[in-house]
């Protein structure tokens, strides 16, 4: 997380601060990327990535449980242009945290 945005990095504490470290974790798998990071469900089957595009603005992509054998994952919804507050009402939703 070190190398992430100060808005990304806010975000992403302020999350697992008010939901627990046991209800999301980090699945950050590109260091490399600053404005994208990973978060998952505790069991690691359900995932929101989220990327800062800009002052409380955020792309937010959705992945569930595979399908078949193709992906270890199936695609889920997108969303583009969310505030922070609009990425916590999915984030929770989809990790089914409430």
């Amino acid at each position: 997380m070190l190398q992430k945005t100060e808005q990304l990095k806010r975000l992403t504490e302020y999350l697992i601060t008010k939901y627990g470290e046991e209800n999301i974790i980090v699945t950050d798998y590109w260091d490399a990327d600053e404005i994208a990071v990973g978060l998952a469900d505790k069991s690691k089957q359900y995932t929101v990535y989220v990327a800062d595009y800009g002052t409380d603005n955020f792309f937010v992509s959705l992945e569930n449980p595979a399908i078949g054998d193709d992906l270890p994952y199936s695609k889920g919804d997108e969303f583009d242009n969310f505030s922070a507050n609009q990425v916590e009402v999915i984030l929770i939703r989809h990790l089914k945290i409430v």
